[in-house]
């Protein structure tokens, strides 16, 4: 018997060659024409568009559902999931465009009907819909549970509907329907899927469908309509550095970065900093009557631009007040909801430490105090002063992101966060 092992060898190196011709082993990471990755910083809490609140709950819920109207860069409202409105007395009449919905079938006015209404249940029980919606005849009685349909809402036809509003229709209002938190959600997702809808009936209207979910790790979406990747990812990172890090290893595709961290990015991949446009621009404005109100550095508006943001954001060109004199005492007030104005404001007083202090307040008390002429500067958006003051023009609000090279075009949203849709690879 202990002969007998031989051919057995034999056989196993005759079999080796095959053995090492074998099929290469698949890429751990798809190439980027079929999947992307973006960085999230916390496990996003909803994927209901009429609760979220976080920037990782819009991360998801902007990809899956999308609103009737959209807001553009520039602040224009144009038509989404509506091919066309008119306006006319306390009626706005809609046709409503027949996408394809990601569970199937295509959208119809009765699906947006019943959307509507959707957030304004006491089960949603979502307060920013209901201050949004309440103008819409029916609104209460739908939020008081007594009916789950607005009787302000008709469907004309299959793709018509048309909404009664309790006073005259303005474009406000078709701006109100621009919110996402508006984002059509199919009543039926709710209804078939009880607590749980969202994890499996998310026949959502953005063309993005939820596949996976690993809690604290990361949510993967396959796109069912419309452009842009057949997958993408939504990756939980513990910080921004260990975000960043990943992107310089190609790990992860896109990356949101806050006016304060610019700074924080690697010169190695700071070049691929986009600055995506946000509707409106910043200024740093004087209360012309002041005497002790010029404290700024010895370089130009562009230049303190330029620090601020690492380079990344543009400058409008505005030039320091020669009329007023310099090296004196300031204190810069700012709307503490504006990041970038934050970040302007704090670098001026890093430049000029001696001289300018900082106070962040909230937007409504901002207001009031400029009103008063208890304050002599802030950085904003407007001139809130009674009488005329001195605008300078700063830079314009940009939503900062960084992006893989390879990637073509990237579009934000007006609650900003990526338009997959509008994912490119570059040739």
């Amino acid at each position: 018997m202990r002969g007998r092992w031989w051919p057995w060898l034999l056989l196993v190196l005759a079999l080796v060659p095959a053995l090492l011709i074998q099929k290469p082993r698949r890429q751990l990471s798809v190439t980027p024409t079929q999947s992307f990755s973006e960085a999230i910083f916390a496990n996003p809490d909803t994927l209901d568009p009429a609760l979220a609140s976080t920037a990782s709950d819009w991360a998801a819920v902007s990809n899956v559902f999308a609103p009737l109207f959209r807001e553009t860069p520039n602040g224009r409202v144009v038509p989404s999931l509506v091919s066309h409105y008119s306006l006319s007395g306390k009626q706005l009449i809609l046709t409503v465009r027949p996408v394809p919905l990601v569970g199937g079938g295509h959208l119809t006015a009765d699906t947006v009907a019943a959307a509507l209404a959707r957030p304004l249940w006491p089960r949603v029980n979502s307060s920013a819909a209901r201050a949004l919606l309440g103008a819409i005849v029916g609104a209460k009685a739908v939020m008081r549970g007594k009916t789950p349909y607005l009787s302000g809402i008709t469907v004309d036809g299959r793709q018509t509907l048309t909404i009664q509003l309790t006073h005259a229709v303005t474009a406000q209002f078709v701006k109100v329907l621009a919110n996402p938190i508006l984002s059509i959600v199919p009543a039926s997702d709710l209804m078939r899927g009880g607590p749980y809808w969202q994890l499996k009936n998310l026949d959502g209207t953005g063309g993005y469908a939820l596949a996976n979910w690993v809690p604290n790790g990361s949510l993967t979406f396959h796109r069912r309509s419309g452009s842009g990747p057949a997958e993408m990812t939504l990756t939980v990172f513990p910080s921004f550095q260990q975000a960043v890090m990943s992107f310089r290893n190609q790990a992860v595709d896109l990356i949101p970065v806050g006016a304060s961290q610019v700074t924080r990015v690697p010169r190695s991949v700071r070049a691929d900093i986009r600055a995506l446009p946000v509707p409106g621009d910043l200024y740093l404005v004087y209360r012309r009557a002041a005497k002790l109100v010029s404290a700024y550095p010895d370089q130009s508006v562009s230049g303190w631009v330029k620090r601020a943001f690492a380079g990344r954001v543009p400058s409008l060109g505005g030039s320091w007040p020669s009329s007023v004199p310099a090296a004196r005492r300031m204190t810069v007030y700012v709307n503490q909801a504006l990041p970038e104005a934050v970040q302007l404001a704090q670098t001026l007083q890093h430049l000029r430490p001696a001289l300018v202090t900082v106070r962040l307040v909230p937007e409504a008390q901002l207001a009031s105090l400029a009103k008063q002429g208890t304050i002599n500067a802030y950085i904003g958006q407007a001139n809130l002063f009674k009488s005329p003051g001195v605008m300078v023009p700063l830079a314009p609000l940009r939503q900062l992101w960084l992006v893989n090279p390879q990637l073509g075009p990237v579009r934000d949203f007006a609650n900003g966060v990526v338009n997959w849709h509008s994912i490119a690879v570059k040739p």
